[in-house]
C-alpha cells in the first residue's frame, strides 16, 4: 500500500480554496488541480509498504505524536515551486502556525528513521499544494495572476489530528484513504 501522513484540510475551507482555484482555472494554464476533497498537507511521504510493516510504522506514527497540542494554521498568498524558473506546483501558502508543522515533520521523521524511512533531504516550507504544472506552455498569464498577488488571507483552521493516508493512483486521480487518525492532546 501507498501511503504518507498528512493534516487534512478542514472541510469548511474546501469551498474557498475549490474558489481560488475557479479564480486560476480562466488563465487556461496547463494544471492539474487538486480535487477540493484531496486538499491536504503532506508531512512525509512514505511510499509502498507491505503489510507486514504496518503495526510498527502505526505505532511510531502514534509515539510520534505524543505530547503535542493542536495548532493554529492560517493561509495567505499564492506561489510556486519552485519559486523562480519553471513552476512545478502552485501553492497556498501557511502564515501562522509553519514553524509548528515544521517541528511536528521532524518529530515524524525521527520517529521512522529506526523504521527505514529516511529524513526528508529537502527543506520544509509548509504550503497546500493547489495543482500541479503537466507541461511548460501557456504559464504567463497563471503567473501574472500570482505577481499580482489578488489572493491575500485565506483562511484559519486548527489542526486537532494528524492522518496517516494510503494513496490509489487511478487514470480520473488518486483516491485517498484513512489508515488511521491521531489526535492531537489538549492542554498537554
Amino acid at each position: 500500500m501507498r501511503l504518507f501522513i498528512a493534516i487534512n484540510v478542514d472541510p469548511s475551507l474546501k469551498p474557498l480554496l475549490a474558489e481560488i482555484q475557479g479564480k486560476l482555472k480562466p488563465t487556461r494554464s496547463p494544471v492539474s488541480w487538486v480535487r477540493p476533497e484531496n486538499l491536504h498537507f503532506t508531512l512525509k511521504f512514505l511510499g509502498e509498504i507491505t503489510e507486514a510493516r504496518l503495526p510498527g510504522l502505526r505505532e511510531a506514527f502514534r509515539c510520534s505524536l505524543a505530547g503535542i497540542r493542536p495548532i493554529p494554521l492560517s493561509f495567505a498568498g499564492l506561489g510556486t515551486f519552485p519559486p523562480k524558473g519553471r513552476p512545478r506546483v502552485i501553492w497556498v501558502g501557511v502564515e501562522e502556525g509553519s514553524e509548528e508543522m515544521e517541528k511536528l515533520r521532524g518529530r515524524i521523521d525521527e520517529a521512522l528513521l529506526p523504521l527505514g524511512f529516511p529524513r526528508e533531504d529537502r527543506p520544509f516550507r509548509a504550503h497546500l499544494t493547489l495543482g500541479r504544472v503537466k507541461s511548460v506552455g501557456r504559464l504567463d498569464p497563471l503567473l501574472e495572476f500570482l505577481r499580482r498577488g489578488e489572493v491575500g488571507q485565506v483562511g484559519r483552521m486548527e489542526v486537532r489530528c494528524v492522518d496517516l493516508m494510503q494513496s490509489q493512483l487511478h487514470p480520473a486521480g488518486a483516491i485517498y484513504t484513512l489508515v488511521e487518525t491521531v489526535q492531537l492532546t489538549e492542554g498537554v
